[in-house]
């Protein structure tokens, strides 16, 4: 029965058919060993020929097993069908014959010691076999015999069965098949009969039965296998198929040697090709040119390793056109533990990848300029500043910004802004040398590197990039519109300890050059570097912050579907004596030259956070809201400054906090301006994501928003760039990119948050799309008490 179920196994599997080989019986030992060694030992010639003919029999069963399982690998379905009919055909002899010599060894036995030894080899072999036996008196069709075998297939006890008919354990079919496999014809019977057993369930069993007479008369004697697991496995096999078939994954098999032996249909429809034109093929004909070559050798080596392998992988159709894939393989061990076969699950993400594209596309490079935005600006600044490192050798940035260009917008509008963007950006790039470059800094600011320049050098190169804007108006059809830059030039040196030192020098000189007159260079180390506003501005921000006049205003967020407050947001003003405020533009940026924007960050923080404890005291509508703060690198990037925001933030949330979770109702909101290692921002914020704080991604959509953040930082809130915001009723474009950032952030589970929503429209198609939380004047201006009147 054993040699059975393996051929039936192979005839199943056309691939598994190719590894079967040679088959053999474990039960054809006992033929050649104890088996022979008794035959001599009776030494009776007809016992000795019926024993040469099982031999003989015997030879016949191979054969006929093997060319079955020989047409299974072959994938000759028609001689497989005959291969099996004739396998059970001999094995029915087999089985007459093995039951025939036991018969001829019992009359054959010259003793009572030999027929009992003759029935204990007799019980032996058919306990070895796992075959059960019983007799049935034909007469009245009462089971006379029973061995524990069959009462065990049957879940019965000896007991249970003593004088009970045959149809007790037989349907009214199966009855009549049992009792009518004898003929005269064909003495020896075989039938595929199902037995009932105790439990109600049906029991597969192949009968071998021939007639007999004892001393109760005319006997039925019965052999049976139990074929319960074999029918388990087949009708499992069916299922698995039929379900593989009917999936809208795709599906392939490979065998050890990595050649296909299978493909489902969902397979054909994603890549074109026919399982006919892809059954033994190595799966890498699917790969292109562009399929990553790293991608490639992780899943060689994984796959050699034995171990399962999950990748991302760029594909071709048969028609080549391009498909991403996210590939599973696991490999298949036969019982010895080698690896027979390999099963790759491929779900088509060719939708998911062109959505992060888009984003991506958004995060590296302008999409209005065309120029690279800041973020692939500080990648390449970093690899300009490394190999200067290395080199010793010479390079300038220029932080370059367009003068009154609030002024253009405001007179002229938002497109005509955007063309001047445009025209600055144009001329810049064609006063650039090979090696030179330039990018998109953000807002109306620009990034120029010059390579291999001394300070005169690219103090001169800057100018005449300067000159060059200004003798280039904007041309509009109603007339021309000057233009003018200021630039903040630095020059590389040894003693600038990293890329932030040098970017803040830039900066302040820009600031310094827009504060002193504006369109002009100025350079540091040069006579014209004046830093007294830059200092006054200062002692401006350092006078606020001595006297505690750097205060947070908040500005409420609201659910776009409900219109509720559901956060808001603490936002930095200097208090002038007389009351007045002055907006964050105004201090800012010369606060970050000169380091100044870490302690802004941590009064405000402060500030926001007593503020928030007494509103939370209070109750009433407050209790839901999150709190938004914004902090900076400056303030991130010291450990120290870090801790104690945190202790505070423990005893704020400790004494008001009543939140199932861990989520805290504080959000730090990373700035547009952020800036540093990545990995070291994630070190620094992770105590305080531990704790429940919980973190926004600013200005997405910027340039320096991108996929790295959302891989690398647990981000829950992602703001969407006013600029965005604000052309998404006229610009289908860029409807466009604020419905793939949506989509983006559902795929995290990232709440979405417009910023300077203006008017009902563009609130009413932001709802449309499905951005979740939405801020702006539209709603309410940024006070220093809230009022919730909604």
């Amino acid at each position: 029965m054993a040699l059975i179920k393996r051929v039936s196994d192979a005839a199943l599997d056309g691939a598994a058919a190719k590894k079967t080989g040679l088959l053999s019986a474990d039960y054809w030992k006992w033929y050649e060993g104890e088996g022979s060694a008794r035959i001599k030992e009776l030494n009776h010639p007809e016992l000795t020929a019926e024993w040469a003919r099982l031999g003989k029999l015997h030879t016949q069963f191979l054969n006929a097993a093997n060319s079955c399982v020989k047409a299974a690998a072959d994938g000759d379905k028609i001689h497989v069908s005959q291969g099996l009919e004739r396998v059970f055909e001999l094995s029915s002899e087999l089985m007459g014959l093995l039951v025939s010599a036991s018969l001829s060894e019992l009359t054959a036995a010259v003793s009572d010691h030999e027929h009992k030894l003759a029935m204990r080899h007799e019980r032996d072999f058919m306990d070895a076999a796992q075959i059960g036996r019983f007799v049935v008196r034909l007469s009245d069709n009462v089971l006379l015999e029973a061995d524990n075998n069959f009462l065990n297939f049957l879940g019965y006890v000896c007991e249970q069965t003593e004088g009970s008919e045959i149809k007790k354990f037989l349907d009214a079919k199966s009855y009549q098949r049992l009792l009518g496999s004898i003929s005269e014809k064909e003495p020896n019977g075989r039938s595929n009969i199902h037995f009932k057993h105790a439990n109600g369930q049906k029991v597969p069993m192949l009968v071998i039965s021939y007639p007999d007479e004892n001393a109760e008369g005319k006997v039925l004697r019965c052999f049976a296998a139990n074929l319960s697991e074999i029918e388990g496995e087949i009708q499992q096999r069916r299922l698995l198929s039929a379900a593989v078939e009917v999936s809208d994954q795709a599906v392939l098999i490979c065998n050890d040697h990595q050649e296909v032996v299978y493909v489902n249909p969902a397979f054909s429809q994603l890549t074109g090709y026919s399982a006919e034109e892809a059954i033994g093929k190595n799966p890498r004909f699917l790969q292109g040119k562009d399929t990553s070559q790293a991608t490639r050798i992780v899943l060689r080596e994984t796959l050699a390793a034995g171990r399962k392998a999950h990748v991302e992988m760029l594909n071709y159709t048969k028609e080549g056109l391009r498909f991403w894939i996210d590939l599973s393989i696991v490999p298949v061990a036969n019982d010895s533990g080698d690896i027979t076969h390999f099963v790759a699950i491929q779900h088509d993400i060719t939708e998911r990848k062109a959505a992060e594209q888009a984003i991506a596309r958004i995060a590296l490079e302008d999409r209005l300029t065309g120029l690279p935005n800041r973020r692939a600006a500080e990648n390449r600044l970093e690899t300009d500043w490394n190999r200067a490192r290395r080199t010793d050798s010479e390079f300038a940035i220029a932080i370059v910004d367009i003068d009154r260009f609030k002024l253009v917008n405001d007179q002229h509008g938002h497109h005509v802004g955007d063309q001047a963007l445009k025209h600055v950006a144009d001329l810049m790039a064609t006063c650039l040398r090979g090696g030179d470059w330039i990018a998109r800094w953000g807002g109306e600011e620009f990034l120029l590197c010059f390579h291999g320049m001394d300070g005169r050098g690219a103090h001169n190169a800057a100018e005449r990039v300067r000159k060059l804007v200004k003798a280039n108006p904007l041309k509009m059809p109603l007339g021309e519109i000057p233009l003018t830059i200021s630039m903040g030039l630095s020059m590389y040196n040894q003693k600038h300890e990293n890329i932030d030192s040098l970017l803040a020098q830039a900066d302040a000189l820009l600031y310094e050059a827009k504060h002193s007159g504006r369109d002009k260079v100025l350079c540091s180390g040069s006579a014209n570097s004046n830093k007294n506003s830059v200092i006054w501005e200062g002692s401006q921000v350092q006078g606020a912050l001595h006297d505690g006049r750097v205060i947070p205003v908040f500005q409420p967020i609201v659910n776009l579907c409900t219109g509720k407050i559901v956060a808001d947001e603490a936002l930095a003003r200097i208090r002038n004596a007389d009351n007045s405020l002055v907006p964050a533009a105004s201090f800012i940026q010369a606060s970050e030259s000169l380091h100044l924007v870490a302690s802004i960050d941590k009064m405000v923080s402060v500030s926001a956070m007593n503020r928030c404890a007494r509103a939370m005291k209070v109750g009433g509508e407050g209790l839901g809201l999150a709190h938004f703060i914004n902090l900076s690198h400056q303030f991130l990037a010291n450990v120290e400054q870090v801790d104690t925001l945190l202790e505070h933030a423990k005893g704020f949330c400790g004494d008001n906090c009543d939140q199932k979770g861990n989520a805290k109702p504080l959000v730090i909101e990373i700035t547009e301006r952020q800036s540093g290692d990545i990995l070291t921002l994630k070190k620094n914020l992770k105590p305080l994501t531990d704790f429940g704080i919980r973190l926004a991604l600013d200005d997405f959509g910027s340039g320096n928003s991108s996929f790295l953040y959302l891989a690398e930082l647990p981000v829950d809130f992602l703001k969407i760039e006013g600029w965005m915001v604000g052309r998404i009723i006229q610009d289908k474009r860029v409807r466009q990119l604020v419905e793939s950032i949506v989509s983006t952030a559902r795929n995290f589970n990232v709440i979405t948050i417009a910023e300077c929503v203006e008017d009902a429209e563009t609130a009413r198609i932001l709802c449309e799309i499905g951005v979740d939380w939405a801020q702006g004047y539209y709603f309410a201006k940024p006070e220093i008490d809230d009022v919730w009147d909604n």
